[in-house]
């Protein structure tokens, strides 16, 4: 099976799986443009919420958390459902509630796991260029470790997002990563024609191996939103129109 699958969610729609977090017992979703836009409304309205319940209730879960997204290194603990405030990770452990981030371009990062209890532990990081310099990813991991969960039983899956073919940057972005993140952060830069192109993609499994995830636990959509803006809004193909994709996960309360 593709480390990535786009199946019909029953209702006509398509809806992007990773098997492997799947097989952990976990729902997820990366969702499409057959909906829901989670771009209608913005995340700190009141009305934003309506689009995420939906969501939640079509994936069986209690309900969903979700942030303001800053494009900063901010992580939040998710207790409960509804607006979390600002920030670009989130994470729980509370059975029946998940997770939420939403994008147009920018890869969302879902990790899940075990604590060494054996509980479950789950995160989701909205990894932009200026959140992922600022390592919102390895953020998140530092958090979820730090919450008891063990890092060699977790694991990740990045959702479709603008790829290395596509997400031209200037030198300024290169300046940044470099200085943030080390001189290791040249190999996530492509140039070809004149034009720079950052791998979001392979800055973000760097920091998630950095912190202790298997190589073969991290699994990488492979779908470009630029490419493929007939299943994905893209901000760059679309501009201020675009609607926004979400990545959602979380644990199914026991009966």
């Amino acid at each position: 099976m593709s480390g990535f699958v786009l199946v019909d969610d029953g209702r006509g729609r398509r809806r992007g799986l990773f098997p492997h977090l799947a097989a952990l017992g976990l729902v997820h979703a990366v969702t499409t443009r057959d909906g829901p836009d989670l771009g209608d409304e913005p995340s700190h309205d009141p009305a934003h919420a309506v689009p995420v319940g939906a969501l939640a209730a079509e994936l069986e879960l209690d309900g969903v958390a979700w942030a303001f997204q800053v494009h900063g290194d901010a992580v939040l603990h998710a207790e409960v459902p509804g607006y979390a405030g600002p920030g670009d990770a989130l994470w729980t452990d509370r059975p029946g509630l998940g997770v939420m981030a939403r994008s147009a371009d920018c890869p969302l990062v879902l990790v899940a796991g075990e604590r060494r209890d054996g509980s479950s532990i789950l995160g989701v990081a909205h990894a932009s260029w200026r959140s992922t310099v600022q390592r919102i990813t390895a953020r998140l991991l530092a958090e979820l470790v730090r919450a008891g969960a063990d890092p060699s039983r977790l694991r990740a899956g990045i959702a479709p997002s603008a790829a290395p073919c596509c997400y031209e940057v200037g030198e300024e972005v290169r300046d940044r990563a470099l200085k943030e993140l080390g001189p290791g952060a040249a190999a996530c830069f492509r140039e070809r024609e004149d034009s720079l192109y950052f791998d979001l993609w392979a800055a973000n499994r760097a920091q998630l191996r950095e912190a202790g995830l298997r190589d073969e636990a991290i699994v990488t959509a492979g779908l470009c939103s630029l490419c493929r803006n007939d299943l994905f809004f893209s901000y760059r193909r679309e501009g201020a129109a675009a609607g926004r994709y979400a990545a959602a996960i979380g644990t199914v309360r026991a009966p």
